[in-house]
């Protein structure tokens, strides 16, 4: 029996194929588009990089330049701080000396103030003392009646009349013995009005507290309008009589107000309704407490009616 040949399997290792070409005109396409793709990048990345070292050289100069002009302005405003801490110091330095300055000047001029001051009380201190004594000498029976008194008021002589002294019973106009009484007081104060800018004379006309009669109320509302009108007719009459200028005189009305006596009593009336006149020799600075021109006031038209105060 013939016996067949053993077959032992031979396994065959299969060679493994490769992505890159081995040979051929493949592969120098493949090798030579390779080295321009690796050149190319080579090449962009080397110009980015010689880019941002301009970038940052160019960075540098300009940071060293602004650090440069930093310094400098520094410098200026460290010189500037300085001639301004000078400045200030000079200007405290002239503010200290105007300041001495000032109050030496306020020091000279509050003196020569006092001194004129000082002149001008004594001056009319003598002028009003002098006047109080002529009207006094001058009006002996007035005073001794109660129909005038005279007080001394600072830079002033204050004449107290009676209004009986002046006016008829209840009336606003003045009466003959009143007209005389003022003419007599004129000639003794006139002599002091020598200055008729500086010399200054106040009317003020007082009531008691009884109002006006009823029949009047109705030009006559309250003591005010009594009161006004009554100064008025003495202003008047001594501008009249003493050839006065008008810009001299003030109007005042006191009305009921500050009583010198009490009107519950009919001597205390008597004594409240009364009209000072108050002469000021010379005192252009004399706190008149009302101003009116008598001349704007017409006592024709109300001087037939009676208010009975």
């Amino acid at each position: 029996m013939d016996q067949k040949p053993a077959v032992v399997p031979v396994k065959v290792q299969k060679k493994k194929q490769t992505v890159l070409p081995a040979g051929g005109l493949g592969a120098v396409f493949f090798w030579v588009s390779l080295s321009v793709f690796l050149g190319a990048t080579a090449v962009y990345f080397y110009s980015q990089y010689i880019s941002l070292e301009k970038t940052i050289r160019v960075l540098k100069e300009e940071d060293e330049l602004l650090k440069q002009e930093n310094q400098k302005q520094r410098a200026v405003v460290d010189q500037l701080q300085a001639e301004l801490s000078q400045t200030g110091s000079l200007l405290k330095s002239q503010e200290e000396l105007l300041e001495k300055t000032t109050q030496s000047l306020k020091a000279v001029e509050s003196k020569k103030m006092e001194e004129a001051t000082s002149g001008s009380t004594k001056e009319n201190s003598s002028l009003t003392k002098e006047l109080e004594n002529r009207l006094k000498a001058a009006f002996p029976e007035e005073i001794q009646k109660g129909e005038l008194t005279v007080m001394l008021q600072k830079n002033g002589v204050v004449a107290r009349f009676a209004k009986s002294a002046l006016f008829a019973y209840g009336g606003i106009k003045l009466s003959t013995q009143g007209k005389i009484l003022l003419s007599k007081f004129l000639s003794v104060t006139k002599p002091f009005l020598v200055n008729t800018q500086d010399s200054k004379i106040e009317v003020c006309s007082f009531t008691d507290n009884d109002p006006p009669a009823q029949e009047v109320q109705d030009i006559y509302p309250t003591n005010w309008e009594i009161s006004a009108i009554r100064s008025a007719a003495v202003i008047r009459a001594l501008i009249q009589i003493g050839q006065l200028p008008e810009g001299m005189f003030s109007l005042a009305a006191g009305g009921e107000t500050n009583p010198i006596a009490d009107n519950s009593m009919l001597e205390g009336k008597e004594k409240n309704r009364r009209v000072e006149i108050t002469v000021y020799p010379a005192s252009p600075n004399a706190d008149f407490r009302a101003t009116a021109n008598p001349s704007l006031i017409n006592l024709e038209k109300t001087k037939q009616l009676q208010p009975h105060h």
